[in-house]
């Protein structure tokens, strides 16, 4: 295989140095994406990694760095999954050491940086995919390693229903968003204070709503309790306690090589290899630049918002993109 296209933006297209996700091609021996998340508190750092940075801007680059050194030299075997994901942990680990954040600050979540990644490593006639997070990988246009977060289902779906009730009232979408977002970061607890314009009874219906969805249901195991729990704890809950919610990532304090998944190839066998970042919310049609953005283009002329087809926890919102978005694509050259 040696024959690689990529492209990577950020979802302020006017800020390209505040892309967190990462690409990595080392030809014939490694290619990756990965995929940086920040803290929900947006909290900046300065690092040898980058000033005024956010954790997933440093996680990534932490991340990047650490495989390319793991295929600086030719691979003699194939990487081991569980101890790649120790390798590339212990990276973010070194990270928060260099910052002087403590782990129990790190595992408490205000300070806990993340990545996700999907990882190609060649040696000789063979290819092993290595993957933690959601980002994605199609093998010959056929997915592979596909991992969805449970919570993403959940929560994604509160989101749109409150985003309904709202839009009832004749609350326009600028101010329903930040509404919206508040409300599935910090969760549908009946304790909670529902954010401004939302009552009980509107967090009573969402919930109801979602607690009885076959597709929700399906995404966590047909466990009500498991969805219910999801719903309470919200984006700042699960990022406080990502093993609880099967939202493990590389963070540097999780033991993240429990849920690392992999793939073993024949080069031979391959045609097309495609790695991507979540920020494309559908694969392309064909494995091309082109056809991953037709499809970007796509969902951002049907569902802009991620309220419907594409549901997510966070939409489009004029130039700016729901989220950061990333590509490689490789080929064997045959015809």
């Amino acid at each position: 295989m040696h024959r690689f296209e990529g492209f990577t933006q950020a979802k302020n297209p006017h800020e390209p140095e505040s892309n967190e996700d990462r690409l990595v091609a080392v030809p014939g021996r490694l290619f990756a994406v990965i995929d940086g998340a920040t803290d929900l508190g947006g909290l900046r750092y300065d690092d040898s990694y980058g000033h005024q940075a956010t954790g997933g801007y440093l996680a990534a680059q932490a991340v990047a760095d650490a495989i390319s050194r793991m295929a600086a030299g030719p691979l003699t075997e194939l990487p081991a999954p569980e101890a790649t994901i120790k390798i590339l942990n212990q990276s973010i680990a070194s990270l928060y050491a260099r910052l002087g954040i403590k782990a129990e600050e790190a595992t408490a979540g205000r300070h806990r940086f993340r990545a996700g990644i999907t990882a190609a490593f060649i040696c000789e006639s063979r290819l092993r995919l290595i993957a933690i997070g959601d980002c994605r990988a199609r093998v010959n246009e056929k997915m592979v390693l596909v991992h969805d977060f449970p919570s993403d289902f959940v929560l994604s779906l509160a989101r749109s229903l409150a985003w309904r009730r709202l839009e009832a009232q004749g609350i326009k979408a600028d101010a329903i968003r930040p509404v919206a977002r508040a409300l599935i970061v910090q969760g549908l607890a009946r304790d909670r204070v529902p954010p401004q314009g939302l009552a009980a009874v509107d967090i009573e219906a969402v919930r109801a709503t979602v607690l009885a969805d076959a597709e929700v249901l399906a995404a966590c195991c047909g466990d009500a309790a498991r969805v219910d729990a999801i719903l309470s704890a919200g984006l700042a809950g699960i990022r406080a306690d990502p093993d609880r919610f099967n939202a493990s990532t590389l963070d540097g304090v999780s033991e993240a090589s429990c849920v690392v998944r992999s793939q073993d190839f024949d080069l031979a066998d391959i045609t097309t290899l495609e790695l991507a970042s979540d920020g494309y919310p559908a694969p392309g049609r064909t494995a091309s630049i082109v056809a991953w953005e037709e499809g970007l283009a796509h969902a951002d002329a049907v569902d802009p918002e991620r309220i419907s087809s594409y549901r997510s926890t966070k939409g489009r919102s004029g130039e700016f993109f729901g989220d950061d978005r990333s590509i490689l694509i490789v080929t064997s050259g045959r015809h």
